[in-house]
């Protein structure tokens, strides 16, 4: 008797469904898995073994074939476990099976004890099972990240529990869909951790940057807009605390937003809420100036695994020392920031990893690093400085909204006491910003003023006419490119939902045109 049912295998962060054949005939005893498994796939006959047995079933001592199709996708990871032994139990006759196994996609590592173990991958496993109309059999302890899926699923913590319901024996142990599961709200959970001072933050308060009140403008106007902002100054100046600030004023995310960013995480070794089974927090990821290319893109020998950007997406990704990275490594971003996406390629496939991440970096302006200081000279000679920027590309440079010149403050503003706000403020500030984007592109699939295409700004964007010549007269004058003219009204409109004005005005262009028109990097 052939047994076939339904489980799945990932191409970097997508579930692709894999058909489980299992066919048990006379021979020599043993367990063959054909269909290019991966060696934790291939160790799961021992699991399997060992699972049957201490669950009170008899294994079958015969010869059990088992195939994974398609035979030419490479399957990993040890998920396939609970697949084999329902299928190992009803193809020897052990199990009787009442249900159609092909409306459910089944995923689960087993103990030797018959326990059904955590998986990585639910989020993707669910919207597979979502997209083919499929019911979602997981471990228990998945169900935080399922039950916020809208995906049809169900949980259990053993092999006999399992085995009881596909008999057809109702009062077995499960979790049966999301209302089954624990009550607890997506708002409400945000709600009470946005109410709670959550040990191990130790991102600086807003109000303690003291006389950087452009700089703190800058990053205000980049985190509520999610624009790209480069930060240029000499060592000490405060460059990397301004960076570090953003962590606590970045707004919160939607469900939508922490399944996409969930999704990515369950792919690595990055730590899940474990009350919402979900990224619950922008993610904020600093990066090292030694990273690799694979890091910081992703990649892999066999199936392409998220890098730091795409472990970035819907936060941001903080490079300090920027100038630092090697110019092939900087360049590897072009293509990642303008399309909010990276294609990774292999011999066998290919598979698209979102990365629609706000670049927050920072860089000294030359070698010495007091290039246009009025406290230090620079030592540096024209050569070495125009060596020094040879490195940052036109293109990579274009693809900035935001320049900001960061210096060291007077001794008087930072010893001066004056109350500043502080970041919860700021951040209650910047969520009635999003709240006006929000508003303005819904149903489009558009989150934030950046996000918004070329084509699509004069549909979206009520500019003035006065505010519209001098932003095409500046670009003409500052010979800005057509993509910079373009990130200039996006940040206009970012500027004017700050200020809750309904049209970008002068005052606005003018702010954003500041934003492009620094001493030291003219784009």
């Amino acid at each position: 008797m052939i047994t076939s049912l339904n489980s799945a295998t990932f191409i970097g962060i997508n579930a692709v469904l894999v058909n489980v054949e299992i066919f048990i005939s006379n021979g020599i005893p043993g367990i063959m898995i054909v269909g290019l498994p991966d060696v934790s796939t291939k160790e799961a006959k021992d699991r399997v073994k060992a699972a049957i047995k201490n669950s009170g079933f008899e294994y079958p001592v015969k010869k059990i074939t088992i195939n994974l199709a398609p035979a030419d996708l490479r399957k990993e990871g040890p998920l396939f476990d609970l697949s084999f032994a329902v299928g190992i139990l009803i193809s020897a006759g052990m199990l009787k099976c009442a249900l159609n196994l092909n409306d459910y996609i089944i995923a689960g590592e087993l103990s030797l004890n018959g326990k059904i173990k955590k998986v990585n991958g639910v989020i993707a496993l669910g919207i597979l099972a979502k997209k083919l109309n499929k019911k979602l059999i997981i471990p228990y302890e998945n169900i935080n990240s399922a039950r916020f899926l809208g995906a049809d699923f169900l949980a259990f913590s053993h092999l006999k529990d399992i085995c009881a319901f596909i008999s057809g024996m109702r009062n077995s142990v499960y979790i049966h869909n999301i209302e089954d599961a624990p009550s607890s709200s997506f708002e409400r959970i945000m709600s009470g951790i946005n109410n709670t001072a959550k040990a191990g933050e130790n991102y600086p308060d807003f109000s303690d940057i003291k006389g950087q009140e452009l700089a703190k403008r800058a990053i205000v106007t980049a985190v509520s807009g999610h624009h790209n902002i480069l930060m240029i100054g000499p060592p000490g100046s405060g460059k990397t605390m301004l960076a570090q600030s953003i962590e606590g004023i970045q707004p919160d995310l939607s469900l939508e937003e922490s399944i996409e960013t969930s999704n990515i995480y369950s792919f690595s070794n990055k730590k899940i809420n474990d009350e919402t089974g979900l990224i619950i927090r922008r993610p904020f990821i600093p990066v090292h100036h030694t990273v690799s290319i694979a890091g910081l893109i992703g990649g892999g020998a066999s199936n392409p695994l998220p890098g730091d950007i795409s472990m970035a997406h819907n936060g941001v990704l903080f490079i300090d020392e920027f100038s630092e990275l090697s110019k092939k490594t900087l360049d590897s971003l072009r293509q990642p920031m303008e399309d909010k996406a990276i294609n990774l390629s292999r011999s066998r496939f290919s598979t698209v990893l979102p990365c629609n991440f706000m670049l927050a970096a920072a860089m000294n302006p030359c070698p010495c690093g007091y290039y246009g200081d009025t406290k230090h000279e620079c030592k540096c000679s024209s050569a070495e400085i125009y060596k020094f920027y040879t490195k940052l590309s036109g293109p990579i440079l274009d693809r900035f909204d935001i320049f900001i010149e960061v210096y060291s403050a007077d001794i008087d503003k930072l010893i001066i006491n004056e109350k500043a706000a502080s970041s919860p403020e700021i951040k209650n500030s910047i969520e009635k910003t999003r709240q006006i984007q929000l508003e303005r592109f819904r149903d489009t699939g558009i989150r934030f003023n950046a996000g918004v295409k070329s084509s699509e700004i004069e549909k979206y964007f009520a500019v003035s006419g006065s505010a519209l010549k001098l932003a095409q007269s500046a670009v003409k004058k500052l010979n800005i490119s057509s993509r910079g003219y373009y990130r200039i009204l996006r940040v206009s409109r970012t500027i004017a939902d700050l200020d809750r004005k309904d049209e970008v005005d002068d005052g606005a262009v003018l702010e954003a045109l500041n934003y492009r028109n620094t001493k030291l990097l003219r784009v």
